[in-house]
């Protein structure tokens, strides 16, 4: 390897052969349909409720290159939408990439971005069909993804119900307690502490199969990108209920004992409340029916754990307005 060479830039390829060298990455079409190649992709309708969902996400923004390998931002984007779909209790179909460059911008990183796109995408059966390139001041990536509802319809937002108890799958806080890590550059004693708070910020899993599961108990589901207290206050708004959460029994990310220990300033409550970027689920459901939703995502390793009530208002977590905590969440736009 001559290690004097300049690495091989995006400007120096163009955006034709970029394409020709990334899009091999995604696989052969399915049958009877046309993806990469031409001006549009061809695809068989699947005969069932389609979900349609994107996320962008811009550099500087949403992710850093002084701590995001190409890899960590293709695996981030292609997770924030199957989230999505996952929400909505359906199964991730096909998806169109886009990419805008700086034309100094490595192709090494092209390819790896496209290599995390592309591994979870093979995890969760998604073609990703097509995209395109463009040049801009700085790297933005976008997503629009098709999902497949579940047979019984898609779990929407607005569902919740006077009395229903209120889960969430996993742990919270784990993404934003990585974000901390990153950002700070903290380290000492305890790396596998460390590696599952940056792995919970850049490589987070969306709970599709969880969602497919819980799509016949819940009556109001919603992902968890940004915070417990924003999207509760989503849920509970497009519901016109209120709710009672139980701070105690919040569930924590195992490892932000270890940041604590590191950063003493660190409030891991406050951190799953309002970090955002968990992509676990948060739901809703007849509390006679908690049991057996439990026992089914126990088979695949994942918890459920209830956290509240829904009540006729006003929302509350633990002795404090929802919206109190609201504000200390993210928002894009909203100057803070």
């Amino acid at each position: 390897m001559d290690h004097d060479r300049a690495p091989l830039t995006a400007g120096d390829l163009g955006e034709r052969a970029l394409i020709e060298r990334i899009a091999p990455r995604f696989g052969p079409p399915a049958t009877g349909e046309v993806w990469s190649g031409d001006d549009t992709a061809t695809l068989r309708a699947p005969g069932a409720e389609l979900l349609f969902t994107t996320d962008l996400m811009v550099e500087d923004v949403d992710f850093k290159l002084s701590y995001s390998s190409g890899f960590d931002v293709g695996w981030k984007l292609i997770a924030a939408n199957a989230s999505d779909i996952a929400a909505m209790g359906g199964r991730p179909w096909r998806a169109v990439a886009s990419i805008a460059l700086r034309s100094e911008t490595e192709v090494a990183f092209v390819e790896a971005f496209a290599d995390g796109m592309a591994e979870l995408s093979k995890e969760l059966g998604l073609g990703l069909v097509g995209g395109d390139f463009s040049s801009g001041r700085e790297i933005s990536v976008s997503v629009a993804m098709l999902g497949i509802a579940p047979d019984e319809g898609p779990v929407l937002r607005s569902g919740a119900r006077v009395g229903d108890v209120l889960c969430v799958t996993g742990a919270l806080g784990g993404a934003a307690g990585g974000l901390l890590v990153l950002e700070e550059g903290i380290d000492g004693p305890g790396s596998g502490e460390r590696g599952a708070l940056m792995a919970a910020s850049q490589r987070p899993r969306p709970r599709v199969n969880e969602g497919r599961v819980l799509a016949a108990h819940a009556h109001a589901m919603i992902d968890l990108s940004d915070g417990l207290a924003v999207d509760l206050g989503h849920m509970t708004e497009a519901s016109g209920v209120g709710c009672e959460v139980d701070l105690d029994a919040v569930p924590l990310h195992e490892a932000l004992g270890w940041l604590r220990d590191r950063r003493p300033q660190t409030d891991p409550l406050s951190l799953a409340l309002t970090g955002g970027e968990d992509f676990e689920l948060l739901l809703c459901l007849d509390g006679s029916e908690l049991s057996e939703a439990r026992a089914r995502l126990g088979e695949q390793g994942t918890s459920l754990t209830r956290i509240g009530v829904v009540t006729e208002g006003p929302a509350r977590i633990g002795n404090k307005d929802l919206d109190d905590w609201r504000a200390q969440g993210w928002e894009h736009l909203h100057n803070r």
